[in-house]
């Protein structure tokens, strides 16, 4: 893999973000119809389906997009692949013209660099000019919240509302929400915290990403669902759209065995075709559609592939 020496000239640390900490006065949210007259007449004219950016996967634009105003929770198990996904969706975000801002607390910028240049060049061992075309390709796209460990709540707005208002982000990932509460029973701060972040998304007209944990999974073979989250309750409730990710371990373990040598039943063998992961969209708010993604993980280049046969290709650089 090439080394990478150098971080773009976006990160987000040492910014005063002290008059980001308020929210916007209630007059401004006080507007007569005629505010609204652009919005609905394109609505009408496309018959209630937005423009807003789409998955990577061409299988799913008709289904879900990511509107401005929205926050979707990302949820899965410990390893379960749900930053990675989120790694490559902000990159198709980037590819279709808008602008990310991440806010990862569990994970510096350098190693998230290392993740977006590798899905980036679809390859594992990229070269140094690949990392060159990423860093030209990504400035002005991307920017990172440089702050690992736990993180006041009012930080995080701030830096929702200075992504939309002084860097013209569309799109803000956090990761994740555990980082920025008390602790996993602290149910009322959980609570509060996602109603500021869809407060903040619709006021600034963002869509956020919210990477969340579910609860400790006995059975493997089950595809969790939104009431597996972990913590309040309340937070699935709040958000617009609830994502939850699923890894096919007992694929992966079947597939060790065989890579072993060991004797694999034909039951066995027929759940090797089976998808590396799932996404399940368990809720979505404004579109009548919700169902499962079937994926298939590419090792080489860490990008989430529309289906078995499909190869990954080289996104943005």
């Amino acid at each position: 893999m090439g080394s990478v020496t150098a971080l773009p000239g976006s990160m987000l640390m040492g910014q005063d973000f002290s008059r980001f900490m308020e929210e916007s006065e209630a007059h401004a949210k006080v507007l007569p119809p005629s505010a609204f007259q652009g919005q609905f007449e394109a609505y009408r004219r496309d018959g209630g389906q937005s423009d807003s950016p789409c998955l990577p996967w061409s299988k799913t634009h008709e289904n879900f997009q990511m509107r401005p105003g929205e926050v979707t929770l990302w949820a899965g198990t410990n390893g379960s692949g749900k930053s990675m996904v989120t790694s490559h969706v902000a990159l198709s975000l980037m590819q279709q013209g808008h602008k990310v801002v991440t806010q990862s607390f569990e994970m510096k910028p350098i190693r998230q660099l290392e993740r977006f240049i590798r899905q980036s060049a679809a390859c594992k061992d990229f070269s140094d000019q690949a990392a060159l075309r990423f860093f030209d390709w990504a400035e002005g796209r991307l920017w990172f919240y440089d702050q690992q460990g736990t993180v006041k709540p009012k930080m995080v707005m701030a830096v929702c509302r200075y992504a939309a208002q002084e860097l013209g982000a569309t799109n803000v990932v956090i990761d994740s929400l555990m980082k920025a509460v008390k602790g996993e029973d602290d149910y009322n701060g959980q609570k509060d915290f996602v109603d500021m972040l869809t407060s903040v998304a619709r006021d600034y007209g963002i869509h956020i990403h919210l990477v969340h944990h579910t609860k400790k999974m006995e059975d493997e073979t089950k595809i969790p669902s939104k009431t597996d989250a972990k913590g309040s309750g309340a937070i699935a409730d709040l958000v617009d759209n609830v994502m939850m990710v699923w890894r096919n371990k007992p694929k992966e373990a079947i597939a060790d065995a065989y890579n072993r040598g060991a004797t694999i039943g034909q039951k066995e063998m027929e759940k090797l075709d089976a998808p590396d992961v799932i996404l399940v969209c368990d809720k979505q708010r404004n579109h009548d559609w919700e169902g499962r993604i079937a994926l298939w993980f590419d090792r080489g280049s860490w990008q989430y592939l529309g289906g078995p046969k499909h190869a990954a290709i080289p996104i943005g650089a």
